[in-house]
């Protein structure tokens, strides 16, 4: 997937797995407040990230649930609601495998289409972007951006990296690497560009 880092949507609704990719680093997280990225989520994603019951549960995913409830606390993640109508014509479009707060999300970005389905899974990504013409963004993509906006520096991209993935099983580590790479390749185009 080609990552454009040098666009992103503020507003968006996010699915269970951005949320703990997103928490998995303070750094990644501080800077998308710093950056003024609003995400909101639906009660689906809210029940999945509090509520459902984990057959694995340990240190680290405690440390994740402790950081979001903190989050919340200041008003990070606001619940916002998806509308039945709309799920339910997602779901007999949707493929089997999306679960239910990617569906939720993707329903109430499918109603407002102002605002972008995040998700850092391809098939809810490529659902959601191919069939349903939605704005789809993902973590790699927002670190891509983070750090063409100067919102992360150079020296942060390690320490994020070594962070996440303490906390994320199947870490981002080379998506983050490639966003990276390109948000500084950008970095430089543009520089070009103004000296022309």
């Amino acid at each position: 997937m080609a990552i454009d880092p040098t666009i992103f949507s503020q507003m968006v609704v996010a699915d269970t797995c951005s949320v703990w990719n997103m928490l998995s680093s303070k750094k990644l997280f501080e800077a998308s407040k710093s950056a003024k990225v609003h995400f909101c989520i639906t009660p689906m994603v809210l029940y999945e990230c509090l509520s459902k019951p984990r057959t694995l549960v340990n240190p680290e995913k405690n440390e994740l649930i402790t950081r979001f409830e903190k989050a919340r606390s200041y008003d990070f993640f606001p619940v916002q609601e998806c509308q039945l109508e709309d799920l339910a014509a997602i779901a007999v479009q949707a493929p089997k495998a999306l679960g239910s707060g990617e569906m939720s999300c993707i329903a109430m970005a499918y109603h407002i289409r102002s605002i972008a389905f995040m998700t850092d899974d391809q098939k809810a990504r490529r659902f959601a972007s191919e069939r349903l013409s939605l704005i789809v963004e993902t973590t790699p993509k927002l670190y891509g951006w983070l750090h063409y906006k100067f919102y992360l520096s150079d020296c942060d991209h390690q320490a994020i990296i070594d962070e996440h993935e303490i906390y994320e099983k199947g870490p981002l580590t080379s998506y983050f690497k490639t966003a990276f790479d390109e948000a500084l390749r950008c970095r430089v185009m543009s520089l070009k560009m103004v000296n022309l």
